[in-house]
C-alpha cells in the first residue's frame, strides 16, 4: 500500500513539522488522535496481528494516515512489547484489547495461602533486552523497516517504548508494585535499571532508522503514588531515557501522561521533551499558563465524551476551543485527543476531528 499526503493538507506532516520548528508559516495546527488498536478497524485486522504480523502493522498504520492524515506514526514495541521481551505474558482476545495474565514477578504461596517469596529472585536469571537480537522486539524492527522505506520523507515516526514504571507493574502487579516502594525499594530500584536498560537498547533500534522516541507512563500517575515517590522511583529513569533518545536520535521525547498531573508538572519541565501531551481531565488553560513556557504542550480533546460519543458540532467545538486555547503556549502546541481514542469508536469520527482541525488552520 502506497502512503500518500491528505488531499485536504497543503504540506506533508514532515513539511509541516519542519516548518513550525523554523518559526516558518504553516498551513494548519499539527494533529496527532491517539488510536491504538482502534486502527484494526480501517482495514478489519485482528488485534493479534496487529501486534504480531509486521506486514500487517504496517499496512494498518499506512491505511489510518492514508485516511485521516494526520501528524505522526507511532508503532511497537511499546510497553507491551517490551514487557513480554522482559518475559512477561499478554492475552490477546478474539475480541477486545489485550490484557496481562499473571505477573511474571508475581508472589509464589505456601500451602497455607500465604506469600512465600518475594518474586524478585527471577531477576537474577534475567537480562536487559537487546532489540538486535531478541525475537519479540524483531517483530517491530521488521515494521520499522517497511515503514522506513515508505513513510519517513513524508511523516514523522515514532518508536513507543512505554514507560519504565508501568512496565514494571506489568511485570510485578500494580498492587505488589505500590507495596513494595515502601517495603522493599532496592529491589524495584533494580528492576527499573533493567528495564531501563531495555528501553534504551530500543531506542538505539529508533536511532537506526531515523525514527524519534515516544513515551506514556500511566502508572506512574502521581493519584497512585504521589510526588515523593514519582521523585524517586520514576523521574531519575525517565529523565535519563529522555537524554539519551535525544543524544542517539537528535530528537526529543513525545511524553504522554495519564491523569492530573500537576503534582509533578516540576519534574515534566525537567525532560527534554518534544511536547507534553495532556490527559483531558487537565485544565488547558492552566497548563498552557505554566507550562506554555517552559514545553511545548499538546492536548487535550476528550477522547469518549467528545470523539467517541459527541456530535459532529461537538467535536468542532472542542477542537476551537483546544486551538484557541493551545496557541497561547509558547513553546508550541498541537491538537491531539486527552487519551486513546477508544476501539469501538466508529471511524467517521476521526475524519470530523481532522476536519474540524483543517477547518481552524493556525
Amino acid at each position: 500500500m502506497k502512503i500518500q499526503k491528505h488531499a485536504a493538507d497543503q504540506m506533508t506532516p514532515l513539511e509541516r513539522r519542519r516548518a513550525v520548528r523554523e518559526g516558518r508559516d504553516y498551513d494548519r495546527v499539527p494533529c496527532i488522535p491517539f488510536m491504538g488498536e482502534f486502527k484494526c478497524r480501517l482495514t478489519g485486522t485482528s488485534v493479534w496481528d496487529f501486534w504480531h504480523d509486521p506486514q500487517k502493522m504496517a499496512e494498518v498504520e499506512i491505511a489510518a494516515f492514508n485516511r485521516y492524515g494526520y501528524d505522526r506514526i507511532v508503532i511497537g514495541p511499546n510497553t507491551r512489547g517490551i514487557t513480554e521481551a522482559l518475559g512477561g505474558r499478554f492475552i490477546y482476545p478474539e475480541r477486545g484489547l489485550p490484557y496481562a495474565d499473571e505477573p511474571l514477578l508475581g508472589d509464589a504461596r505456601g500451602e497455607d495461602g500465604m506469600e512465600a517469596s518475594a518474586g524478585y529472585e527471577l531477576l537474577d536469571g534475567m537480562e536487559a533486552v537487546d532489540a538486535g537480537r531478541h525475537e519479540r522486539i524483531r517483530t517491530f524492527r521488521r515494521e520499522a523497516e517497511l515503514l522506513a522505506d515508505e513513510a519517513k520523507d513524508i511523516v514523522p515516526i515514532e518508536i513507543s517504548i512505554g514507560g519504565p514504571f508501568t512496565i514494571a507493574s506489568n511485570l510485578r502487579g500494580v498492587e505488589r508494585l505500590l507495596r513494595d516502594l515502601r517495603k522493599c525499594p532496592e529491589k524495584v530500584q533494580r528492576l527499573l535499571r533493567l528495564i531501563t536498560d531495555s528501553q534504551k537498547s530500543c531506542i538505539d533500534m529508533a536511532a537506526e532508522y531515523g525514527f524519534g522516541v515516544a513515551m506514556a507512563d500511566p502508572v506512574a500517575n502521581p493519584a497512585l503514588i504521589g510526588p515523593k515517590m514519582y521523585e524517586r522511583f520514576v523521574y531519575p529513569y525517565t529523565k535519563e531515557l529522555t537524554d539519551y533518545a535525544l543524544e542517539r536520535t537528535g530528537e526529543r521525547v513525545s511524553l504522554h501522561m495519564c491523569g492530573r498531573t500537576c503534582g509533578i508538572w516540576e519534574y515534566l519541565c525537567r525532560y527534554e521533551l518534544n511536547e507534553l501531551s495532556l490527559d483531558n481531565i487537565i485544565d488547558l488553560e492552566r497548563a498552557v499558563r505554566e507550562l506554555g513556557d517552559l514545553v511545548p504542550i499538546a492536548g487535550n480533546v476528550d477522547p469518549v465524551e467528545i470523539v467517541m460519543n459527541g456530535s459532529r458540532e461537538e467535536i468542532f467545538e472542542a477542537v476551537r476551543y483546544c486551538i484557541e486555547t493551545g496557541r497561547k503556549a509558547k513553546k508550541g502546541y498541537v491538537l491531539a485527543s486527552g487519551c486513546d481514542i477508544p476501539d469501538t469508536t466508529e471511524p467517521v469520527r476521526i475524519d470530523w476531528l481532522m476536519e474540524a482541525a483543517r477547518t481552524y488552520r493556525k
